[in-house]
């Protein structure tokens, strides 16, 4: 009796060191696991706004304004007449300056949207609707070529072309190009909104994981200093503050890296998509001018498209277009509502001026109003327009930056973390190696 009582208390004290141990390891792979969850989740959702979805929707805005650039560009030709020949031209090269870009936009959003039939299918039904369009605007030209008129608007059969041509462009192909914009919208919100939940889960899981850690490495650290008599195991003091660090630094980089998507996702994305809008239904209202002034048949129409565009970009209380242009003020909403300080200054003074531009515009007829149109209104919209594309430039960088930042937080936390924990989970066998080395 005397041989086996301490028999088994050496195997009861190995057994609780070994137990201690293992429950150490396992709380360290759990937390690991926590940390890959939480990572792959914000992971998932840069991807998706940076690389994936997000780009393909900004790409899709850009097309937008594009194809409306691309029809007042049309109307602008058929509205100079023979003595305009150097800005006619200068007009048809920026017409297909545009049709290239818009392949390549079309390109590009196709690639994108490899992975989503739906999307692919309207990118190949805005290919084969701008190849009608093609061929409906060069009848307009065609015709506007034979008649040889004057600056004002062209003959009436010239006039009807351009209707079928830019029927198509506003009532299909540009509501597709919008509906696609929407669609991937909808799947980086998608993504933010889940991102965003199981970020909050995967914190709290490292948190949880993270304390039973280091109460196991506490836990194992006290046995041991009780059992055999020694103040500290280094090994175990150092695997310890590794844990810790590990737990401290893993948060603070899956932090940087949730922030990094809320900046893409509010300063970025979401602001870049709401200017880029505004500058793409702007350029249309600027062609809604050369239609006012091409098509007499339309004129009412063309001015009440206006309207409804500059409510949606700058919303004001009015009820007509020359009631809205008196009533402009600088606490608009709309969709440059969201602007603030220097920011909405800048560009309540250049919409100002376009609108007042434009209402002098339409005080005026035939020639006057021609020239005034290709003069002082068309400086007015490039000098609002110029503000408009500096801002977008300005948040593109911002999308980046924080794209960037978020993807550096990433790849860091991947180096360094799953190493900082693996070296603690050895330096828990080394430190308690030796004690079991004992009982052998």
């Amino acid at each position: 009796m005397t041989v086996t009582v301490p028999a088994r208390r050496e195997r009861s004290v190995s057994g609780r060191v070994r137990a201690l141990s293992g429950l150490s390891l396992l709380a360290l792979a759990l937390l690991l696991g926590a940390f890959a969850a939480g990572a792959a989740s914000t992971g998932a959702g840069l991807r998706t706004i940076g690389h994936e979805a997000g780009p393909q929707v900004l790409a899709t805005t850009g097309l937008y304004r594009q194809m409306s650039e691309m029809d007042a560009l049309l109307a602008e030709t058929l509205l100079l007449g023979r003595e305009y020949g150097p800005r006619r031209q200068a007009d048809l090269t920026g017409y297909d300056r545009r049709r290239a870009e818009i392949s390549a936009s079309l390109l590009r959003s196709y690639r994108l949207a490899q992975d989503n039939p739906a999307d692919q299918r309207t990118v190949e039904a805005l290919i084969e609707g701008l190849g009608r369009y093609e061929r409906l605007a060069a009848d307009a030209r065609l015709l506007d070529a034979q008649s040889e008129h004057t600056a004002g608007a062209p003959p009436d059969t010239v006039v009807a072309a351009y209707q079928r041509a830019t029927d198509l462009m506003h009532r299909v192909l540009l509501p597709q190009a919008y509906n696609l914009t929407l669609e991937t919208g909808t799947i980086v919100r998608r993504a933010h909104q889940e991102e965003r939940s199981a970020t909050s889960r995967a914190r709290a899981a490292i948190v949880v994981t993270g304390l039973l850690a280091l109460a196991c490495l506490v836990g194992l650290q006290a046995y041991l200093t009780r059992r055999f008599r020694r103040i500290l195991a280094p090994a175990l003091v150092v695997a310890t503050l590794l844990t810790a660090a590990g737990l401290a630094g893993g948060l603070a980089l899956l932090g940087g890296q949730g922030r990094a998507l809320e900046e893409a996702k509010g300063r970025g994305f979401d602001a870049v998509l709401t200017l880029t809008r505004a500058r793409a239904i702007s350029k249309s209202m600027h062609g809604d001018q050369s239609r006012y002034l091409l098509d007499r048949f339309r004129k009412d129409t063309y001015e009440h498209t206006f309207l409804d565009k500059s409510r949606t970009v700058a919303a004001v209380e009015s009820t007509s277009l020359p009631d809205y242009q008196s009533r402009l003020h600088r606490d608009f909403e709309g969709l440059l509502g969201g602007l603030a300080g220097l920011d909405r200054d800048r560009v309540f003074a250049a919409y100002q001026r376009f609108q007042q531009a434009d209402a002098r515009m339409r005080a005026m007829s035939g020639e006057a109003a021609i020239k005034f149109w290709d003069g002082e209104l068309t400086r007015a919209y490039e000098g609002y327009d110029q503000v408009l594309a500096e801002l977008v430039r300005r948040h593109e960088a911002d999308f980046e930056r924080a794209v960037g930042s978020g993807d550096g937080a990433l790849v860091t936390l991947w180096r360094w973390v799953p190493a900082g924990l693996a070296a603690g989970a050895v330096l828990v066998l080394a430190g308690v190696r030796p004690r079991l080395r004992e009982y052998r």
